[in-house]
């Protein structure tokens, strides 16, 4: 009996000792689980509104043509042709010329226009008297000597056979330089013409001018013979 008892006892105290291990351990865990717990979704309600139907567009303003105020007409007057014809017609008289007073004296006549006096001509200058001819011919034959110094025959005129005269005319200034050197009869070859022309611009400042022909402009004629020797 005893025995009985005393596991009855055993079997008291352990239900009492699970009891009590599940009120502190198990309704904790269930408190937070709940709280865990999303809450329930409420329901959805759906409102139909009625919607009004846009307004209708206004119509577009038309485009008014304005039209231009009919203009006034212009009334022009013409004069009558009588009226210009006798405007023509008439034109506006000039006042006579007053009468001269018989008892005033006459006017006096206008001077009469005086001849331009007469200036007296201006005097010709004084001519220079010309060169003496045998003066220049001198001058002229020692510069033709001294040309002969400067002279040289071209080689293409000795290859092709080329001979000639030339003459030549050369102006000398009152300062006493060549003013102007010019052939005056070519030989036929141009080469034998340049070659002339050089040996004479070159003699003459080499040769001393005559006293008797400074200060004055004159003219000498010179020449040039190319010749080929056998």
């Amino acid at each position: 009996m005893r025995d009985g008892a005393s596991r009855l006892l055993g079997y008291a105290v352990l239900a009492s000792l699970l009891l009590h291990a599940l009120v502190f351990y198990i309704l904790p865990a269930a408190r937070e689980f709940t709280a865990l717990a999303p809450p329930e979704a409420e329901p959805l309600i759906a409102r139909v509104e009625r919607l009004e139907p846009p307004p209708a567009p206004a119509p577009a303003a038309k485009n008014e043509v304005r039209r231009p105020a009919p203009q006034t007409p212009v009334r022009v007057v013409k004069p009558a042709p009588a009226a210009v014809a006798e405007a023509v017609a008439d034109p506006v008289a000039e006042p006579a010329p007053p009468k001269p007073d018989p008892l005033s004296p006459p006017p006096a006549p206008a001077p009469a226009p005086q001849p331009p006096s007469a200036q007296p001509a201006p005097a010709p200058a004084p001519s220079t008297p010309a060169a003496d001819p045998r003066v220049r011919s001198d001058y002229a034959q020692r510069i033709n000597a001294a040309a002969e110094r400067y002279k040289v025959y071209p080689r293409v005129a000795i290859d092709n056979n080329w001979q000639g005269e030339v003459k030549l005319a050369m102006a000398i200034g009152s300062d006493g330089r060549i003013a102007s050197l010019r052939v005056t009869m070519s030989s036929g070859q141009r080469v034998l013409d340049e070659q002339a022309l050089e040996m004479f611009a070159r003699a003459k400042p080499q040769v001393r001018m005559p006293a008797a022909l400074r200060g004055r402009a004159f003219e000498l004629e010179l020449r040039a013979v190319f010749r080929l020797e056998r």
